[in-house]
């Protein structure tokens, strides 16, 4: 199932449902005329990533919301750059309570 684009926004959703119109299709195409991609999906494999191995780096950005099942090899992918990037307060820092109420 394909949506519009609502009025005055930039949303389109993309479905796997089409036999002819996959999300996997959409994204190579929009690779190239589009600066970053924002996806939001319940199931993410990383192997949908590396099939795109060459498209995705034309991208400035790519922001990812996935839902809580992942498989083994996914979470392992992004396990490293997330803990390195996600870093919060310890308890002994002095700033520990800024900006968490």
């Amino acid at each position: 199932m394909i949506e519009s684009p609502k009025s005055g926004g930039e949303l389109f959703i993309v479905d796997n449902s089409d036999e002819n119109w996959k999300g996997l299709k959409y994204l190579q195409d929009w690779t190239e005329i589009a600066s970053a991609f924002d996806i939001a999906t319940g199931y993410f494999e990383i192997g949908s990533l590396l099939s795109m191995d060459g498209k995705w780096q034309k991208l400035n950005k790519i922001r990812i919301l996935m839902g809580n099942e992942v498989p083994a090899r996914t979470r392992q992918a992004i396990k490293i750059p997330v803990s390195s990037r996600c870093r919060l307060p310890s308890a002994s820092s002095p700033h520990s309570n800024a900006g968490w109420k």
